[in-house]
């Protein structure tokens, strides 16, 4: 009786040996790499935009420009008649 009952033991504990993903934990890691990956190449775009486009200053009043200051016109001499 002790002989089929170690035997059935053995047999079910090989089987869920036989069926479990070894590769599964490897195929994970690599997942997680890749995803890793992706992250820090999404997170160097993001830190490369703001330097690529600025964006206007919404709060910021728009004051109008200094006008230049007119120069006066160069004299010219009268002729003497």
């Amino acid at each position: 009786m002790k002989a089929k009952l170690l035997a059935g033991g053995l047999f079910i504990v090989l089987l869920v040996a036989a069926c479990t993903d070894r590769e599964a934990e490897a195929r994970r890691a690599k997942e997680e790499a890749d995803a890793k990956a992706r992250a820090e190449a999404a997170h160097k775009e993001m830190d490369a935009l703001p330097k690529a486009f600025k964006s206007r200053d919404y709060f910021k009043q728009n004051e109008p420009g200094k006008k230049p200051e007119p120069t006066p016109a160069p004299v010219q001499p009268k002729p003497n008649p």
